[in-house]
This record gives C-alpha cells, sequence and structure tokens, in this order.
C-alpha cells in the first residue's frame, strides 16, 4: 500500500510504523528496508531514514554497522519490569499534572478517546485495541508535558509490541473506564491507583 504522505514525513512514518510495531506487523530481529518503506509511503529514502533514526532512539528499532536496521529483541521479563515501573513513574507524573490542569475540552477528548477503545474492544479487533489504548494513554502525556512524550512512547511501544495480554476485552473496558472516570472527577489518588492497575 502506497501513502503518499506529504505532509511532516518523518512524523507521518514514525507513526504508521509505531503501528505496525505495536501491532505485530512486524517480527522480532526482522530487518527493516528503507527502500521498501519509501516505496510504501510513496517518499524519498531520506524521511524514511529520519523516522527509523527517530525509532531507533526511542528503542523500538536497532542499528547495527554493516547489517542495518532491525526491530528489537524481545524484552526479558526483568528488563520488561524494569520498563513498565519506568513507563509508570513518568505516565503518573504526567496524570496528575493533566487532572490538576484540565479543562472541560480535555475531557470532551478524553470521552471521544475512550470511546474509540470501548468500540474496538466490542469488535474484539486487537490491532485498533491496541492503537486506541496507547493513544488514550498518550494524550493526557502529551498534554501534561511534550517534553516528557517521546521518552513515554518510546518506552510504551516498546513493552507492548505484539499486544497480546487481551483474553478478556471487559476487563480492558472496565480499567480504562475506572481510570477515565477518576480523571473526570479529578480524583488524582483514585486515578492513579487505577493507572497503575492498567499498566501491567
Amino acid at each position: 500500500m502506497q501513502y503518499g504522505i506529504k505532509h511532516n514525513d518523518r512524523e507521518s512514518i514514525c507513526e504508521a510504523l509505531r503501528k505496525d510495531l505495536l501491532t505485530g506487523k512486524f517480527d522480532f530481529e526482522q530487518p527493516i528496508r528503507e527502500q521498501k518503506l519509501a516505496e510504501r509511503f510513496g517518499t524519498s529514502r531520506g524521511p524514511v531514514r529520519d523516522a527509523l533514526l527517530r525509532l531507533t532512539q526511542e528503542g523500538v528499532l536497532v542499528y547495527e554497522p554493516n547489517k542495518g536496521v532491525r526491530v528489537s529483541s524481545p524484552l526479558t521479563d526483568a528488563e520488561r519490569d524494569v520498563v513498565v515501573s519506568m513507563r509508570l513513574r513518568l505516565e503518573k507524573f504526567c496524570l496528575e499534572a493533566f487532572i490538576r490542569d484540565a479543562k472541560k475540552h480535555h475531557f470532551l477528548q478524553l470521552s471521544f478517546l475512550l470511546e474509540r477503545l470501548n468500540s474496538a474492544c466490542e469488535r474484539a479487533s486487537l490491532p485498533e485495541v491496541a492503537e486506541c489504548d496507547l493513544a488514550l494513554h498518550r494524550y493526557w502525556v502529551a498534554q501534561a508535558s511534550p517534553h516528557l512524550e517521546s521518552l513515554w512512547l518510546g518506552l510504551s511501544v516498546r513493552m507492548t509490541m505484539k499486544y497480546s495480554r487481551l483474553s478478556n476485552y471487559r476487563q480492558v473496558i472496565e480499567e480504562h473506564n475506572n481510570v477515565i472516570h477518576a480523571v473526570m472527577e479529578k480524583d488524582v489518588e483514585k486515578a492513579l491507583f487505577y493507572l497503575e492497575e492498567n499498566v501491567i
């Protein structure tokens, strides 16, 4: 599929590749070819190279001299525990700041993102659920601290690559409903409690 991306090529390509990585369209350690991606996105290799560099800096891709770029290896259980802990610390900081400063239009956007996630769960569409889950969490991180967003994003995509923890979509709906309702009540303690239950 050719996208023909024209505006802000690097960011658009990054977003598309993050989605692919998140939903398991690439295997762990799979080589990534610049030319194939340039053809897919209908652009030159320059923006693709920039996007791959960005994703390498985020830790979801790895560059090896004389071999090129490949998808990162799976995290060990111990490594994943560390990544989860780091993500939670960042996200709790951002969620608390978001709750403190949130206005009506922020809550409306959260409601929209939550409805998207709920709809994806009802359709049992794993790729959509993974994408909508990330988008919901990313919203309050980005609103609270654009400086921390890229760091949070690398951790989050890395820990949820091949999003497969789902055995019960109803549980996903319930967990996120709990977080969002606490946020809308501006109950920081409850929101952070439910966030910690959700980010595993």
